[in-house]
């Protein structure tokens, strides 16, 4: 173990001096939270259950000897408050220190029975509470990269260095943790953690600590160059001397012909510098502290939808200019954007994002649309009709969600202004008909298209009469 112990702080130490080097942001954190040594004493992590006896009295207040059991339960944690450093290295992985501060009473037994019984009856005047520092070496693992989710939990271990009244220790903290992102800015969030630290050392306890507080994270700053004030000198002239050429920051480009007179450059770009070496000079790039396109003004277009960062409300997710760079959203997740799904709060692969209507009923409909007669030449309904029709009221009634397309058609007898006509009555007739059983009028539409969607040639006596004919389509949106 103690082996263990060395390699861990040999681990820490080097985190803490590559830490500020390889991270991409630094940060620091403010924490309230609890250490709970009881729990881990006991078995009985939330709360504790203490019975006590009372004697029982009569209505008229006098004792009779017998006694009540009293159930109390009581919290046993102690308040502490954390300050922390934060570097991100990446998407996956964070590193943290903090030193946490309490004021406690510390078991000094597994499980320590004078410890519990303080605890437990509260004895007044017999709790010695020492100061509790704990200085924590974290590596978080994050399971979704903070950067692109609202919420992202993660996994952490390290190792922690303890002082409490005159002893030192050491402690393995495992935990779970989380980052809650407030706002649009990916600076600030909402942090909460709890760890179970495993003692490693004789003077230390198994104990658990939670908390929670806020997160800030800072990118690495730009410092201007210091412009050296240059004196300014009389000019000498003499025959056979010319006037002097300054050039006031030192970079090789003379005054009168560099842009940034009073920031070293390069002589390439007319002696201004180009920090994130993107082949921009800073004067020209719109961000000047990260490396990006000349398409963009020096920017960079991290998803690579065509939206530069700067101007890109989700930078990090491929979108559309129309929503400021964000994609269209998928409600459902079906597949189906919002824009294009008939139902985007339904999930469904087919039918335009929409569920998919049983073949059954759809057979049955059509089965209904077939026995649908008319009187010769009329938008009149045969009673034959009436049956088949129920039917399909039947079926409406059962799912809300049904809509019905009444389409009237005719063969190509007579004039088409007169078949137009009659097919759109034909199909009015059915609509009214589904509205005159309690169908609402929102769920129908109808309309007479006369001849001109033939299922055949239409030139037989047969093919005319297939021709003659009212469809029914069904839809869910």
């Amino acid at each position: 173990m103690k082996k263990y112990i060395n390699t861990l702080k040999g681990i820490a130490l080097l985190l803490l001096l590559s830490a500020p080097v390889l991270a991409q942001r630094s940060g620091f954190s403010l924490h309230l939270g609890a250490y709970d040594f009881y729990g881990p004493q006991t078995g009985k992590y939330f709360r504790s259950e203490v019975y006590k006896r009372t004697y029982n009295t009569n209505k008229f207040g006098i004792e009779n000897g017998g006694f009540d059991t009293v159930l109390t339960k009581n919290y046993k944690w102690n308040p502490l408050a954390k300050a922390s450093m934060w570097w991100e290295i990446n998407d996956v992985v964070d590193l943290n220190m903090g030193l946490s501060f309490a004021s406690l009473e510390y078991p000094t037994d597994r499980p320590d029975n004078v410890y519990i019984n303080k605890q437990l009856n509260n004895i007044s005047g017999t709790k010695k509470e020492k100061i509790l520092l704990e200085y924590d070496a974290h590596i978080n693992f994050n399971l979704v990269p903070k950067n692109q989710f609202i919420f992202s939990p993660y996994l952490f271990t390290g190792i922690t260095a303890s002082y409490h009244d005159v002893f030192f220790g050491a402690n393995l903290p495992i935990g779970v943790g989380a980052n809650i992102r407030l706002g649009k800015s990916n600076d600030l969030f909402l942090n909460v953690e709890s760890a179970y630290k495993i003692a490693a050392t004789d003077n230390d306890q198994n104990h658990l600590q939670h908390t929670i507080g806020f997160v800030y994270f800072y990118k690495k700053g730009y410092k201007e160059p210091v412009k050296e004030v240059v004196p300014t000198l009389p000019v000498v002239v003499a025959p056979i001397e010319q006037p002097r050429i300054l050039d006031a920051d030192k970079d090789g480009v003379n005054d009168d012909v560099d842009q940034c007179p009073t920031i070293a450059g390069l002589a390439k770009y007319n002696g201004c510098p180009d920090t994130d070496n993107d082949g921009i000079a800073d004067n020209k790039d719109t961000c000047p502290l990260v490396a990006g396109l000349a398409a963009f003004n020096g920017c960079p277009d991290t998803d690579g939808d065509g939206i530069s960062d700067n101007t890109d409300a989700c930078p990090y997710v491929a979108g559309i200019a129309q929503r400021n760079g964000c994609p269209i959203p998928d409600t459902d997740g079906d597949g189906f954007n919002d824009e294009q799904d008939k139902c985007p709060s339904v999930f469904s692969k087919v039918n335009n994002g929409c569920p998919e209507i049983k073949k059954e009923i759809i057979e049955r409909v059509n089965k209904a649309a077939k026995s649908i007669y008319f009187e010769t030449g009329k938008s009149v309904l045969k009673p034959v009709s009436y049956k088949d029709l129920d039917a399909l009221v039947t079926i409406l009634n059962s799912d809300a969600t049904l809509r019905v397309d009444i389409g009237g058609h005719t063969d190509n007898a007579g004039s088409e202004e007169i078949n137009v006509k009659l097919s759109h009555d034909r199909a009015k007739a059915v609509n009214d008909y589904l509205i005159s059983k309690g169908i609402a009028h929102e769920r129908l539409t109808y309309q007479g298209y006369g001849s001109s969607k033939p299922v055949n040639k239409n030139e037989t006596a047969a093919e005319k009469a297939q021709n003659r004919r009212t469809e029914l389509n069904l839809r869910n949106y």
